[in-house]
């Protein structure tokens, strides 16, 4: 008699000492999931296609079946409750940090970078970075975010821009009335993929973020135009349609896997 927990490998399945372990419906299980992780994350990235200065997100999956599969190779111990499975997982998502095309919107209150460097806005939460030049100018006269957020300037305060036309030089200097007013806080990171997402369009450094950052040196800001998103929106929807199909797919699997299982039990398992 096999000893709990003893694996091996046998034609049309792997089997446990107690007992046989479909790897196909686990397969398809942890498929089902994967891919529903990534559709819900091309779904954000095509509902966001307009959003200026929005970076899509991608996904990272892995697969651990041929892991198992090698180990299997030679009875190995393993624990029998923990019986591996196979398919995809989900192991993580990252922002996608390419440039968004530019377009001219002529608002003079619109703002777009070229280059690698992110606008300073402070939340309630603290200093959050973003790349959405679509400022608005609040009732305190300061220029903001859509969301309320005040956008920094290079002391660490607000930008007033009361009394006049508001214009942006390439550094960054606001100026209102042909007067300068204040200069955006632009910074540039070392590795932009150290930031974290909050929302849909801003980004949370940490100390360690924040230590590789400096003032922007490759920045350039320009006036009366956004930074369009950077989904390429043909790619997202095909990228969809294909998660639906791999989807019907690993349904079909189960299905299968489900009847093939249920007439194990009522032709195999009934005394004779």
């Amino acid at each position: 008699m096999t000893p709990r927990g003893f694996l091996y490998d046998e034609p049309g399945g792997w089997f446990l000492g107690d007992g046989a372990v479909i790897v196909g419906l686990y397969a398809a299980a942890n498929g089902l999931r994967a891919v529903a992780d990534r559709q819900d994350i091309l779904a954000n990235n095509i509902a966001n296609a307009a959003t200026p200065g929005f970076r899509r997100q991608r996904v990272i999956d892995k697969g651990f079946y041929p892991v198992f599969l090698d180990k299997a190779r030679r009875p190995i111990w393993t624990d029998g409750v923990r019986a591996p499975g196979g398919g995809l997982q989900t192991t993580e998502t990252f922002s996608d940090f390419t440039s968004g095309g530019i377009r001219t919107t002529g608002n003079p209150l619109d703002v777009a970078l070229q280059g690698p460097g992110f606008f300073a806005v402070e939340t309630p939460q603290g200093e959050r970075f973003t790349r959405n030049g679509t400022f608005t100018v609040d009732t305190d006269g300061q220029l903001a975010t859509p969301d309320g957020f005040k956008v920094l300037g290079e002391g660490g305060g607000g930008i007033d821009v009361r009394g006049g036309r508001v214009q942006f030089a390439r550094d960054g200097t606001v100026y209102v009335d042909g007067a300068p007013t204040g200069r955006l806080r632009l910074v540039e990171f070392e590795d932009a993929h150290m930031l974290t997402r909050e929302g849909a369009n801003l980004f949370r450094a940490s100390e360690a973020a924040l230590r590789r950052s400096a003032p922007a040196a490759e920045t350039e800001v320009l006036a009366e135009s956004l930074e369009l998103s950077n989904v390429r929106l043909p790619y997202e929807l095909i990228q969809m349609t294909m998660g639906l199909r791999l989807y019907e797919a690993n349904q079909r699997v189960i299905t299968a896997i489900d009847e093939t299982a249920s007439r194990v039990i009522q032709d195999v398992g009934t005394p004779q």
